[in-house]
């Protein structure tokens, strides 16, 4: 495995054994996320070839005294930076972006964060079909990003697809539940 005999870390020294069940220990705390895999799935993922999930989030923060437009989130109406993360069914975080000032819509961070383009250069299975993101109603459907039908009609295959992917998708809002309470200053709502 080429572990070093020794391991620096942070002003620590520890033998080399040590630091990779250190490494192993992280990897498998609270639970192991691959343990999820089996019960996503068994939810009834519509898509066949979704990598990930993505969505934005809303931190709300104080009023600040200067450039309090910037940081203004219309729609949750609070002073807030945003954040958006891509996760892996396994609940890994692959991209995490931000912090942006609260008034940018999801669709303007996925711009700005760039994990489409990394997406069309080199998310393809080995038969060529393109590999998809799936997202919330906020994002612009795409090859590489999957999102619900919004018709004003839906037919019952699409209320099927938009559920089943609804349900699964929800990893991703588990992923911000678990960065807000093992960093209890990033609710300031509760503090």
């Amino acid at each position: 495995l080429d572990i070093p005999e020794t391991f620096f870390c942070q002003g620590t020294t520890a033998p080399g054994i040590e630091g990779l069940c250190l490494l192993l220990r992280r990897l498998t705390y609270p639970c192991r996320y691959s343990d999820l895999i089996p019960p996503i799935h068994n939810k009834g993922a519509a898509l066949d070839n979704c990598i990930g999930f993505i969505d934005g989030t809303v931190r709300p923060i104080c009023r600040p005294g200067e450039l309090q437009r910037v940081v203004y989130n219309g729609h949750k109406r609070v002073h807030a930076l945003k954040l958006q993360s891509f996760t892996l069914p396994n609940g890994m975080i692959a991209n995490m972006y931000g912090p942006v000032e609260g008034r940018k819509h999801d669709a303007g961070m996925l711009a700005d964060s760039g994990p489409l383009n990394d997406l069309q250069r080199f998310a393809f299975s080995s038969t060529g079909q393109p590999m998809c993101l799936y997202g919330d109603p906020a994002y612009h459907l795409r090859i590489h990003l999957q999102v619900p039908f919004r018709n004003a009609v839906l037919t019952p295959a699409m209320q099927a697809f938009n559920s089943y992917m609804s349900a699964v998708r929800e990893s991703v809002e588990w992923l911000f539940g678990d960065i807000v309470n093992y960093f209890k200053f990033m609710d300031f709502i509760r503090i």
